[in-house]
């Protein structure tokens, strides 16, 4: 009876440290790119946060920026959360009430490690990525805790 509860307590453990594990990639750093050979004059983040819930229109020179979402639901989350103040369900929330009345659509989503490709492949797009991921031809505008 004693190895058994033993072993229950065993695996009861295992799997709150791999829970836990889990969560510390949901707190990682986030990094808003763009291509190193646009000319971007300075963002804030209001303009950011306004450019990916499609309020506001960005240009840098002749360029139209453009914002694509990143598909790993743990770095979306700490890019709406900090920059918007809006959880994952809040901002599809939004989006599907912007969409029903024909006001805008949202940026299109894109699987997390095609975001750093895109981003240099396609100048004027603006993407987010893990800040230790940020690919070669990037430049980071900011940071997010």
């Amino acid at each position: 009876m004693r190895a058994r509860l033993a072993h229950l307590c065993f695996a009861g453990a295992l799997l709150a440290a791999g829970a836990a594990q889990g969560e510390t990639t949901a707190e990682s750093r986030v990094a808003v790119i763009v291509s190193a050979s646009v000319v971007v004059p300075s963002l804030s983040a209001e303009d950011i946060r306004e450019l990916f819930l499609g309020r506001k229109r960005l240009q840098a020179g002749s360029l139209q920026l453009q914002a694509v979402d990143n598909a790993d639901k743990a770095a979306r989350e700490v890019f709406y959360v900090n920059l918007a103040g809006m959880s994952g369900t809040r901002v599809r929330a939004y989006w599907a009430r912007i969409v029903f009345s024909a006001q805008g659509r949202p940026p299109p989503e894109v699987a997390a490690e095609e975001v750093g490709r895109r981003v240099v492949e396609a100048p004027g797009t603006l993407g987010y990525v893990d800040a230790a991921r940020v690919p070669a031809g990037a430049r980071v505008l900011f940071t997010l805790p």
